[in-house]
């Protein structure tokens, strides 16, 4: 689908430092990028998710093992993070917004992605106040996808090779390790996300050292990437890096910023609805509502067999008559259809006038006929009379065909000739009046 991605400024930055921005027409290719203050940036179309992507040196990665506990229960879950991350943390956890990994599941480990909730709360106003109604909130880097295991956190693992990322400017590089273990002795789950700045005693780290690990640098930092880490660099464009962030699975909107526009009412929803099918106090107004459910099936299928059997019921009225009147039809297949043919047919043969006959149509289009239109042609077959000649689309013209339907006789255009015939044997599906 359409996205617009976002990137706000770090914290390291000033304020008024400009936001980058991708737009993607389906969320695979750049469509566009650039710069921009927050109160320039692009109008998202209609459609088009708007991601907010946090910079990487404003989020903090820690790797936990969750109790045994329900998810759902956002309120415990948070109280629980907060005490098992109480140590780690140099701010205080009230301050902080905790978000769980995708694949994250009770009694197993996992990682959790940590921020300031202020300055998140920020973005997500500033953005709000220019029509920017935020749908995800994803992380510049990520780390690496892990299947929790029942392995005391997998503690035999070989350290994985780093992917290395050089992003910034000139004035203030940074190098970003994705998925390498942050010393030769960690396990190997703990290969995260690891930010710092881009000096030449980064290359002295063992994630960095590490045969295996790729380079990319963005091209302020292409040069510089290779003089520091004395190896081979890769270009990376930032709005490819930033469409990548927006690929990922990671959605950092939990907790209070789940809780805003669509996502609220959805929540509100489902715990209402949850709370209505699982609630002691709700289980007679369950059962009454499943009662009232079954009865309005069961009358329905009621009202239904009923309608079935009176229309059939009439049907049969309708061919008893049709058999007594016209004993010489040996098959009835639409009996009021073939009611009229043999209706019309006994008038024909007693000499009277049929509503088909040619006096009956001839009749009724010179009645009314304004004297400037006259027809150059006239033709009569099958009870229908074709004039030729007519002006088609003419005001007076439209009276007049409004005049025949108030004689019972339909009048339609057919290959440019104006066809009059009963309007009781007008085919089914036949062109409304007026319509070539």
């Amino acid at each position: 689908m359409p996205a617009l991605i976002l990137e706000a400024p770090s914290h390291l930055l000033p304020a008024q430092s400009p936001w980058a921005f991708v737009r993607s027409a389906d969320g695979q290719t750049i469509s566009d990028s650039g710069h921009s203050p927050v109160g320039l940036l692009p109008v998202p179309g209609k459609g088009t998710e708007v991601v907010l992507v946090l910079p990487v040196q404003d989020v903090s990665w820690h790797w936990v093992r969750l109790p045994q506990i329900a998810l759902r229960d956002r309120a415990r879950l948070r109280a629980v993070l907060q005490g098992l991350l109480e140590d780690q943390l140099l701010d205080e956890p009230e301050q902080l917004h905790f978000a769980l990994a995708p694949q994250a599941r009770a009694g197993a480990p996992c990682w959790v992605a940590v921020c300031q909730a202020e300055r998140l709360q920020a973005h997500v106003t500033a953005l709000a106040q220019q029509g920017l109604q935020v749908q995800r909130i994803v992380p510049a880097f990520a780390p690496p996808p892990h299947e929790p295991t029942d392995a005391a956190d997998a503690s035999d693992a070989a350290p994985a090779a780093a992917s290395l990322y050089a992003i910034g400017t000139e004035d203030d590089p940074w190098l970003v390790a994705v998925g390498a273990s942050q010393g030769r002795s960690a396990p190997a789950p703990q290969a995260g996300v690891l930010a710092l700045p881009l000096t030449a005693s980064a290359a002295a780290l063992d994630c960095v050292a590490q045969p295996g690990a790729s380079v990319q640098a963005e091209p302020a930092l292409y040069q510089l990437a290779q003089q520091r880490l004395g190896r081979p660099v890769q270009l990376l464009e930032p709005p490819q890096r930033l469409l990548q962030a927006a690929q990922s699975p990671w959605n950092l909107a939990q907790f209070q910023f789940a809780n805003s526009g669509r996502d609220r009412l959805g929540q509100n929803l489902n715990k209402g609805l949850q709370n209505f099918l699982r609630a002691p106090a709700w289980r007679w107004a369950r059962w009454g509502a499943a009662l009232l459910v079954l009865v309005q099936l069961a009358g329905i299928q009621l009202w239904a067999w009923q309608a079935r059997r009176d229309l059939q019921q009439l049907h049969a009225q309708v061919d008893a008559v049709f058999r007594s009147t016209f004993p010489k039809v040996a098959v009835v297949v639409d009996a009021p259809r073939q009611m009229r043919q043999e209706l019309q047919r006994l008038q024909q043969q007693s000499g009277a006038l049929t509503p088909g006959s040619f006096e009956v149509l001839a009749g009724a289009a010179g009645l009314g006929l304004p004297e400037d239109m006259r027809p150059q042609e006239l033709h009569y077959e099958n009870a229908q009379l074709r004039l030729g000649g007519l002006p088609q689309g003419s005001e007076l013209l439209q009276q007049w065909e409004d005049g025949l339907a108030a004689q019972g006789l339909l009048a339609q255009w057919r290959e440019g000739r104006l066809q009059i015939e009963p309007a009781q044997a007008a085919p089914r599906g036949s062109t409304p009046r007026g319509q070539p």
